[in-house]
């Protein structure tokens, strides 16, 4: 709503919330909640704001990597470099804040409020309906991976801060361009996993300790432009993932267990 600067505007806000209905949660909160996603200067803010629900309640999610993500998402398409998009995401940051719908946590981070995410998670729900571009189950205690038939068609999925120690099947996703599995207590996954994914740009693995290899079909991810392995327990880089010739961020802080790095590797990321 801080958007809205002339009596006319206020004038239609106000019209428009007298119309909603009082009954329940999804009939009364959301739909207010919902009006000030709706008057988000623009649908760069409004993805930017979806983008925050992939992660679980209450989460500590840093501007840093907001940052990065949003960029290799290609929501920020007016810069050709990471660096560059500082300054656009700051302003879209402090906008969230303003208007409520995030909430500062700490001096790098930000955090969702729970009603915020839980309308979220509601608007999510109403694109599924017609096109099931979100599968979230971020921070909901699993500890098996959901039917591989549910990601079928996604396009953002998170079941990031879990307890899934093995993921052994061979999804085919299409469409996936996002998918958080960190914080997970991963010990194996297949070679086959990413094998029908070839449209992934973002894959966070990030906090998954116990995983000591990363499966040999990783380096098909030929479209990967983020990729988080900080603080997990790889102990080797295989040379094959030089095919990722997109990848724009890569994250190795943290890994205590690292002991290998292919000669020339890092020198093949030409867009790092």
């Amino acid at each position: 709503m801080t958007c809205k600067t002339t009596l006319e505007d206020w004038k239609y806000a106000i019209e428009m919330l007298k119309r909603f209905a009082l009954p329940k949660m999804e009939n009364e909160v959301f739909p207010l909640l919902k009006f000030s996603y709706d008057n988000l200067p623009d649908a760069t803010m409004k993805c930017c704001l979806l983008y925050c629900y992939l992660y679980p309640e209450d989460y500590c999610i840093p501007k840093k990597r907001l940052v990065e993500y949003w960029f290799c998402e290609g929501i920020l398409n007016k810069f050709d470099r990471i660096s560059e998009a500082q300054m656009q995401v700051g302003d879209i940051i402090s906008s969230f804040l303003n208007a409520c719908l995030l909430e500062r946590d700490g001096e790098d981070c930000v955090k969702m409020l729970d009603v915020i995410r839980d309308m979220g998670l509601w608007i999510t729900r109403e694109f599924e309906a017609t096109e099931n571009i979100f599968f979230v189950k971020a921070g909901d205690q699993l500890f098996e991976k959901q039917d591989a038939k549910e990601w079928e068609s996604a396009k953002e999925m998170s079941v990031m801060k879990n307890k899934i120690k093995v993921l052994k099947e061979t999804p085919k996703c299409p469409n996936l361009r996002i998918l958080f599995l960190s914080e997970n207590e991963f010990q194996v996954i297949s070679d086959g996993f990413f094998q029908f994914i070839p449209h992934l740009t973002v894959l966070d693995l990030s906090r998954t300790k116990e995983l000591r290899a990363l499966p040999d079909g990783i380096s098909q991810l030929v479209s990967l432009e983020c990729f988080d392995l900080s603080f997990t327990g790889i102990e080797e880089l295989p040379i094959e993932l030089k095919s990722w010739t997109n990848l724009e961020m890569l994250d190795l802080s943290c890994m205590d267990n690292l002991r290998k790095i292919p000669q020339h590797l890092i020198c093949s990321f030409s867009n790092m």
